[in-house]
């Protein structure tokens, strides 16, 4: 049996977001992590290598990262809307979920 990953709650504040996934594993999420991990069109092939991956890395930190709006996509994924950037991304919950595992505070 396939497990699907769901996002039953999201908290936001004003550098991270606190996500409750249906297993109820919690973890604290930093927006820049969010951020540095954007999977569309425009930034995925900025992390087509170690060299560019951390150019995109530098490039994002430098940028005023204010607390993005947040648009839940049917019930599968979370969009983020960066003012100071990309706002194309669809971040499903198991990309997320992956990225609370790797740079993510579990709660």
């Amino acid at each position: 049996m396939d497990h699907k990953t769901v996002l039953i709650s999201l908290d936001r504040k004003d550098s991270c977001c606190i996500l409750v996934f249906s297993d109820n594993q919690k973890f604290e999420l930093e927006y820049l992590d969010v951020r540095k991990n954007c999977q569309c069109a425009k930034c995925k092939p900025k992390q087509a290598n170690d060299k560019m991956r951390i150019e995109f890395e530098e490039e994002i930190s430098r940028l005023m990262l204010v607390k993005p709006k947040v648009e839940q996509i049917g019930n599968y994924a979370l969009r983020f809307e960066w003012p100071t950037g990309c706002s194309s991304g669809i971040h499903s919950f198991e990309h997320l979920r992956k990225i609370s595992e790797s740079t993510g505070k579990k709660l």
